[in-house]
């Protein structure tokens, strides 16, 4: 039993031993006059009990006037209990619905993304990942984004935890360890590398991808535990160098890194090879035409672990065997994906 079950329990049972003993005095009050209709300790009792939860019978009352004055002690007591009751009740509903708004009751997501960090950015990957129909965890430092994010996805697919960003203990609350990949984003790198740190420590399992500004800083966070890291400057200077020499080229890349949202866009995406898939131990050149037949789905590469390591294969040997556990990167469009979810019996992205 905790300390503030103990003081509150001591706090009832002297209330109870003291209305006990004002029920004493009121009877030895009461009962010698004529027209009492308290004629035992039971009846003041009685009369004490209904007085103070207010529903007040009128089959018992007081006819002295010291026995009027305890009950109307006792009527502005049961006054003073119930809007404290009242009040108690509704500051409790309060505090539940704002604690599982801020998120503090925690998730029951599996297989989810977390995203540190809100910003222009983050919200960005967030839009790209609720497209791809994954659940994500946004972890803010600023409570007045809780209900600006809500208004703008909803409480099914997303949910919102108000933090300190430094106190990574409460990061528990968005289930980390279920989660597929944990998203950092924060603006200095510096800030970035020591949270990563901490955070492995506390959260081994998820895999961690994090956007920096310095590209050099790559190995480092590497090294620090980081499945992945974005380098922002990097992409989009490339992107820019595209689009100067070869824009058709840029806005296929950028076309082919957002989601499939509409039938007719297309989207890069990968699906595991699993004991189901209609392609494993067949060669990748027999995939990649009946895909394209079939389905107007194109192969563009695997992705093999190989010694533990991640093996990227584009456009592989045509005699290349596909095998389980493999992922097959393809371009497939709005209007097929649902049809290869099927075929495939397996989700886009990594499993």
């Amino acid at each position: 039993m905790s300390d503030k079950i103990k003081k509150y329990s001591i706090y009832v049972l002297f209330f109870i031993i003291f209305l006990i003993l004002l029920a004493i005095a009121l009877f030895y009050i009461e009962h010698n006059d004529s027209k009492t209709n308290m004629h035992s300790i039971e009846d003041s009792l009685w009369y004490m009990l209904v007085t103070i939860t207010s529903v007040g019978y009128g089959d018992i009352v007081p006819v002295t006037a010291l026995g009027r004055i305890i009950g109307t002690f006792l009527i502005l007591l049961s006054l003073l209990i119930l809007g404290v009751l009242i009040s108690s009740i509704a500051s409790n509903i309060y505090t539940m619905i704002e604690e599982k708004k801020l998120g503090f009751r925690g998730t029951n997501f599996v297989n989810h993304i977390v995203c540190i960090g809100w910003n222009d950015f983050s919200r960005m990957v967030v839009n790209e990942v609720l497209a791809a129909k994954k659940k994500v965890a946004i972890v803010t430092g600023n409570k007045d984004d809780v209900d600006l994010i809500y208004d703008q996805y909803g409480h099914t697919e997303v949910f919102v935890l108000f933090a300190d960003l430094h106190n990574i203990e409460s990061l528990s609350k968005t289930n980390p360890n279920e989660s597929s990949e944990v998203f950092l984003s924060f603006s200095d790198d510096t800030e970035s590398l020591i949270y990563v740190i901490h955070f492995k420590k506390l959260y081994p399992k998820p895999s961690v991808v994090v956007a920096i500004q310095n590209h050099k800083l790559r190995d480092t966070f590497m090294t620090a535990g980081v499945k992945y890291v974005v380098a922002r400057n990097e992409i989009s200077s490339k992107l820019v160098a595209s689009y100067v020499f070869e824009p058709d080229v840029a806005d296929l890349n950028i076309d082919l890194l957002s989601s499939a949202i509409t039938d007719d866009d297309f989207d890069n995406q990968q699906y595991i090879v699993n004991k189901d898939n209609p392609y494993l131990n067949k060669k990748y050149i027999e995939a990649f035409i009946d895909l394209k037949q079939n389905y107007n789905v194109v192969l563009l590469g695997m992705s093999r672990v190989i010694n533990k390591n991640k093996s990227l294969m584009v456009n592989p040997e045509s005699n290349t065997i596909i095998e389980l556990n493999d992922y097959l990167i393809m371009m497939v469009s709005g209007k097929t994906k649902g049809i290869i979810e099927k075929l495939f019996k397996v989700c886009e992205g990594k499993q």
